[in-house]
């Protein structure tokens, strides 16, 4: 008898393509000295930063069914990393830019997904034993604004305003996925273009800081008063929200060119960093023009592709888990043996 292997669901590799070039697009942007909200690269800066991390907290979420395997994994798979990676990441900003600061309560860059990854992957197993913990979640976001402290600082600032996409990720069914791939694509793409409409006005209109859109600050901090901070970031929240019903209901589930970059996310995340950094070393050759932004779209495209070849999550798992071995397992082996 022969056992038909299951074909496998290429949807949400399709949208951690898109959501992954997205972030590193968004990050190159940033980088040109002459970076401004109503330029185009502004917009698209906006316009990522209005659904990429939500996107992966949703998704990281639907994925974290094994609660017993995300607390047993939480530190090897993201806190170890955080740990190696922020004294390597200081040392290439230090070669780069001639000084650098390494605080480990201070998350550098994009290092503060893998601190807050782990809290969450960690801690899953007791949080949904609460009663009602995902419209709890909504309402901890809301209130974390109103907390001064619940900033930067070990990302706890990102860590309970994103909190509501990870839950609702981890409880969302799977045909929920496909009830909202059933509403006609005509729906999908007129959400979209009122997404997009509602982004580049933000941008071009400022009609909030920037700073509201990360999530990490108190509203205070980001010079919103308590009742705009509260809109603001309510507002934030319904539209990523409508931002993962259009991922949903446009990717394809089919196998694409995106898949592997999809499958591959973690490397490009962590890798795209050093990119980065030398793009703000010569931050004062882009502009807000054609060229500028051709050469970054294909800086982009390239460290998508590039990070996320075979070869480079093999390097990158092997160091891990070479360093792992040397500094956990090893140590941890010996003293078992003494005692």
């Amino acid at each position: 008898m022969t056992v038909q292997k299951k074909e496998r669901d290429y949807l949400f590799d399709n949208i951690k393509a898109v959501l992954i070039f997205s972030v590193v697009l968004a990050h190159y942007f940033r980088m040109s000295d002459s970076f401004t909200l109503t330029a185009f690269g502004g917009a698209a800066y906006v316009i990522s930063f209005s659904y990429i991390m939500q996107g992966f907290l949703f998704v990281s979420g639907y994925f974290s069914g094994n609660l017993d395997k995300c607390r047993s994994t939480a530190f090897r798979t993201f806190l170890f990393p955080y740990l190696i990676l922020m004294p390597v990441m200081f040392g290439i900003r230090y070669s780069i830019f001639g000084n650098a600061h390494l605080n480990y309560a201070l998350p550098t860059m994009a290092l503060w997904y893998l601190l807050t990854l782990f809290y969450y992957r960690f801690l899953l197993k007791d949080l949904v034993r609460i009663k009602y913990i995902l419209p709890i979640s909504i309402v901890i976001s809301l209130m974390a604004g109103f907390v001064p402290f619940l900033n930067s600082t070990l990302s706890l600032g990102r860590t309970f305003s994103f909190l509501p996409f990870f839950l609702l990720g981890y409880y969302f069914k799977k045909e929920w996925i496909e009830r909202l791939r059933a509403i006609p694509k005509a729906a999908g793409l007129l959400a979209l273009a009122a997404l997009l409409c509602i982004s580049v006005s933000i941008a071009c209109f400022h009609l909030f800081p920037l700073a509201a859109l990360y999530m990490k600050a108190s509203y205070g901090a980001t010079g919103l008063s308590w009742y705009q901070g509260v809109t603001v970031r309510s507002f934030i929240l319904l539209i990523s929200v409508l931002w993962i019903f259009v991922f949903i209901n446009l990717a394809p589930k089919k196998k694409t060119f995106l898949v592997l970059v999809g499958q591959n996310t973690m490397t490009i995340y962590v890798l795209h960093i050093i990119v980065r950094y030398i793009i703000k070393y010569f931050g004062d050759s882009f502009g807000q023009d054609v060229r500028s932004y051709l050469m970054l779209t294909t800086a982009a495209v390239l460290s998508s592709w590039l990070f996320s070849r075979p070869v480079s999550l093999k390097l990158y798992h092997f160091l891990m888990d070479t360093l792992y071995e040397w500094i956990i397992s090893k140590p941890r082996t010996l003293i078992r043996r003494i005692l």
